[in-house]
């Protein structure tokens, strides 16, 4: 059964990517913003969103660094991952740890970009179980880089960063799903509609949301940015449900 929404917001120009006919199985289709360790904030959108097995949930990935948070957020991402209908993608900041403890980044450069926030929490979960830290090795190391699937005539392509409109979808790099930025959202002019993270509306000014964060569709681009800057000062976690253009977000602090 759908939930009753108790939301009254609705991205600006979503109307153009939304699909015509929903022939999915799914009431709602909803994409989550980085969160960064955010836990409080985390529960305070999923309150609101009101979830059920009826609802496709897609996460975008960056679940860990820079906030208070990791170690309650990590716990509660393992939990839910068990669900079936929950998709889970990898970021470029679970790269930067998976990447950190198999030699292939130094410490350093992960420190420089939030990493102390996580190595405390995952020293926490340690403390509770000497295993925890490889099941969350483990857990990203099996993460997808993206999500894609088709409704009525659309094709949604979920992502953490962005894409190369020069290469097919399913020929994507790992630099441009993890990494890109200007690249992607100023440059690509696909068919596709791409739902991505990984760059702060408010930290962008043509994007004109500074002063009040909110998911961002990119005028005249199929393009969806949902990251609100979890862990800035007054940043927040979004979700959108695709299939309506509705959002929520979650409390400040």
């Amino acid at each position: 059964m759908k939930t009753i929404s108790n939301s009254q917001n609705f991205v600006e120009g979503m109307e153009s990517i939304i699909p015509t006919v929903n022939n999915s199985s799914a009431d709602r289709v909803i994409a989550i913003g980085d969160i960064h360790g955010c836990f409080d904030k985390l529960i305070s959108l999923w309150k609101k969103l009101e979830v059920t097995d009826n609802d496709l949930v897609i996460f975008l990935g960056d679940y860990i660094d820079r906030g208070a948070q990791v170690a309650e957020t990590l716990k509660w991402i393992l939990e839910q991952s068990k669900k079936e209908n929950f998709i889970f993608l990898r970021g470029n900041h679970e790269q930067m740890m998976l990447d950190t403890f198999q030699g292939r980044m130094d410490k350093l450069t992960w420190l420089f970009n939030g990493g102390q926030a996580t190595i405390r929490g995952l020293s926490k979960l340690k403390s509770e179980d000497a295993t925890y830290i490889d099941k969350v090795l483990n857990f990203v190391e099996n993460l997808p880089l993206s999500y894609s699937i088709e409704i009525g005539e659309r094709t949604l392509f979920f992502c953490h960063a962005g894409v190369n409109s020069r290469k097919p979808l399913d020929e994507q790099s790992e630099d441009f799903l993890l990494w890109a930025r200007e690249k992607f959202f100023d440059t690509y002019n696909g068919e596709a509609v791409i739902i991505s993270g990984h760059s702060p509306v408010q930290a962008f000014e043509k994007f004109g949301v500074v002063d009040n964060p909110r998911p961002v569709k990119l005028p005249g681009r199929n393009i969806l940015l949902m990251d609100t800057g979890s862990f800035m000062r007054s940043g927040k976690i979004s979700a959108v449900d695709i299939l309506t253009g509705e959002y929520w977000q979650s409390d400040v602090s």
